[in-house]
């Protein structure tokens, strides 16, 4: 597997873990989106981004995650940089 893929698997993963919790998630999608268009940089800003607990939506993704004993982006962030470090397949 590529390492651009094992990126997103590990978003898609938190996203399929609570899709059924949170509405109109547009996580996965978003995500493909800026690996499109910005490659595995863009995809690791973007995963950043939505770690930012300053930001209401992204601190409620996460309690509403974690309340149901799912995968959040959090805990799987050390994960997601040990494969964005990689330099060959994953």
């Amino acid at each position: 597997m590529e390492r651009d893929e094992a990126m997103l698997k590990v978003i898609e993963e938190v996203y399929e873990g609570g899709k059924d919790l949170i509405r109109n998630w547009s996580l996965l999608e978003h995500a493909r989106a800026r690996l499109e268009s910005g490659g595995v940089e863009g995809l690791r800003t973007y995963y950043k981004q939505c770690l930012d607990l300053s930001n209401p939506k992204e601190r409620w993704v996460k309690h509403t995650l974690e309340r149901h004993g799912r995968k959040t982006l959090e805990s799987e962030y050390r994960r997601f940089l040990t494969i964005y470090r990689a330099r060959s397949h994953f």
